[in-house]
């Protein structure tokens, strides 16, 4: 069983051993990878990356190829060579009475009359209401209030039901560009002002349907298909849900999502479905095959009347750059049957944390290529390709109909392998090192710098340190006491011949383990300071470490010198005790021979 457990031990080593780089390679890019992402979604939260995700969808739009016209529609439009040919402006209301008369003679499914009758225009006021009166294929439209007094709204033409009135209101993003349609809301209140007309536009007691939203209902009330609100409060339509769009769905962070809105899906640019002029519809040219059973709008497309919004398609056009309201709601109204009845895919949209997935997997891939290639070019041509592919699956998405995040998946690319290559480069030029080596110096620095004072602390209070000092003192005490006699009484100083060497042996061996410890210190400070300059270089570290050490070094040289002086006055004392014991020798020499 040892044999075995030392076997998996060292395969264990080895495989660690062996792995080590590859699990430091992960972590690096993982940890730019989390970074980035989190930088990234943190600049989507705020607002920051909008303006480019809207930007990269109005780019997929252009990109898809226009759709047929849809054979269901058909637009009659009020151009500028109607309004010349009928020398009207505005259009009477006995012309627009005509218009709708002759229309409802081909049996068209419903119609719709974007044209605001609120007030008499011209002669046939009576004629005219009592043709929205009478026929129930009309559908009207009425302008909601924004909720100040200044603008209280418009209201549908006189006489019309209300189930027969939708308003014509669009929601638009910022820019002007119309990305997005209402198909049910409540009116907001108007405050501050009692005095205004009240209508159907302007009551906030009750839902609103859109223009093109009733155009539709009724064109599917022919097809036996009802509108249902589930326990979600989302509208279905037979089989299909038309799911409301939320304020962070797709490239939108914080959008004004009051009411019920969708994302439009362009059927095309300009041609939603076949168009005809108010002049052929009255002089008999329209054929009865293009209205029978359809929907019909009426509207203006002349540019006199301000009925024209910017869309997607309106980028780079030098003209033709809006799209009659008109025109928008019959884009509206082909999506909504196209999803119902041809099974036309609405936008989707992924959840928030699967977006997350999808923005730190290209981060993950974009750190793992930039740490796997050394050469510039090749990596630079790498980064383009793997880009175009991002684009490209992100467009393939968006045929299907998802809209999923396509410019913070392209910037978490190239920040983490950007993030990626400039670790590496700064590594491979010693700068990191050489930082984390200043650093390190400073914090060994001031670690030696603290153990030579602790040192010095414990010599300098150990048991053997005071009792040198006491010796030291009691012997300075001894000299003076021995200098002050001599004069008077030399004989007291002489001392014995037994006591004599070992008085001076006692201070040999104090004054000789004093140096000892002295010399000991400042080897081992010697040896720190070489230790030092030979990680750090001694041009860079030697003025450092001396000014760290000089303290320490200070103390050991004064016990050096102390030990140093103690051992000359010991040698002088023993200068004038001899000279003293010769003299007296000389003196009883002396003394003899007289005698």
């Amino acid at each position: 069983m040892s044999k075995i457990s030392n076997k998996i031990r060292s395969a264990t080593a080895q495989l660690s051993q062996m792995y080590k780089p590859s699990l430091a390679f992960a972590r690096s890019v993982l940890i730019a990878s989390a970074a980035v992402t989190l930088s990234l979604m943190g600049a989507r939260q705020l607002g920051i990356l909008e303006p480019v995700e809207l930007s990269a969808y109005d780019q997929m739009l252009r990109w898809r190829s226009d759709e047929k016209p849809d054979s269901r529609l058909l637009v009659v439009g009020i151009t500028e060579a109607d309004i010349q040919k009928l020398n009207q402006w505005p259009i009477s209301d006995r012309k627009i009475a005509e218009i709708l008369q002759k229309l409802e003679k081909m049996q068209p499914a419903v119609i719709g009359l974007d044209v605001l009758r609120d007030v008499p225009l011209g002669d046939g006021r009576q004629e005219l209401t009592k043709v929205l009166q009478k026929n129930d294929r009309i559908i009207g439209v009425c302008l909601v209030t924004d909720g100040s007094p200044d603008n209280p709204g418009s209201p549908p033409p006189p006489g019309m039901p209300e189930n027969r009135v939708g308003f014509a209101d669009f929601g638009v993003d910022p820019g002007g560009i119309l990305r997005r349609a209402l198909l049910f809301m409540k009116p907001p209140t108007i405050k501050g002002n009692s005095s205004v007309q009240k209508h159907l536009c302007n009551d906030s007691s009750q839902v609103l349907f859109s223009f093109n939203l009733q155009l539709a209902l009724r064109y599917l009330q022919g097809q036996k298909i009802s509108p249902k609100l589930a326990a979600d409060q989302s509208l279905w339509l037979g089989k299909t849900n038309l799911k409301k769009l939320e304020s962070n769905d797709g490239g939108y962070r914080n959008a004004d999502a009051r009411g019920y809105q969708i994302l439009i899906n362009y059927r095309s640019r300009q041609q939603v479905a076949n168009q005809v002029r108010i002049t052929d519809v009255l002089e008999g040219k329209v054929d009865p095959n293009l209205v029978k059973d359809k929907i019909v709008l009426i509207g203006y497309t002349t540019e006199t009347v301000k009925d024209l919004f910017y869309t997607p398609y309106s980028a780079r056009k030098q003209s033709n750059q809006f799209m009659p309201g008109i025109v928008a709601h019959g884009q509206v109204v082909s999506q909504i049957l196209s999803a119902v009845l041809d099974n036309r895919p609405m936008f989707w949209f992924w959840p928030e944390w699967a977006e997350i997935l999808w923005i730190s997997g290209w981060s993950i891939l974009g750190g793992t290529l930039a740490s796997r290639m050394a050469h510039p070019v090749r990596l630079a041509l790498t980064f383009g390709a793997i880009l175009s592919g991002c684009c490209a699956i992100g467009f393939g998405i968006f045929l299907l109909g998802g809209w999923v995040p396509v410019a913070a998946p392209a910037l978490a690319l190239i920040l983490t392998g950007g993030s990626i290559v400039s670790a590496d480069r700064f590594n491979k030029a010693g700068y990191g090192k050489a930082i984390s080596d200043r650093v390190k110096q400073v914090f060994k620095i001031e670690i030696d710098q603290a153990k030579k004072e602790q040192q010095v602390a414990e010599i300098t209070e150990s048991d053997f340190f005071k009792e040198l000092q006491q010796k030291k003192d009691k012997l300075r005490i001894s000299k003076k006491e021995s200098s002050e006699k001599a004069p008077s009484d030399p004989q007291e100083i002489t001392p014995s011949s037994a006591e004599l060497p070992k008085a001076e042996s006692q201070t040999d061996e104090y004054l000789n383990q004093l140096q000892e410890k002295a010399t000991q210190q400042k080897q081992r400070a010697a040896a720190t300071e070489s230790e030092n300059s030979s990680k750090t270089g001694a041009s860079d570290v030697g003025g450092g470490a001396s000014s760290a050490e000089t303290k320490p070094d200070d103390e050991f040289s004064d016990l050096q010198a102390k030990a140093k002086q103690m051992r000359e006055r010991r040698g002088a004392q023993k200068m004038i005790k001899d000279e003293k014991i010769d003299s007296l020798t000389d003196k009883e020499d002396l003394g003899g021979k007289e005698e």
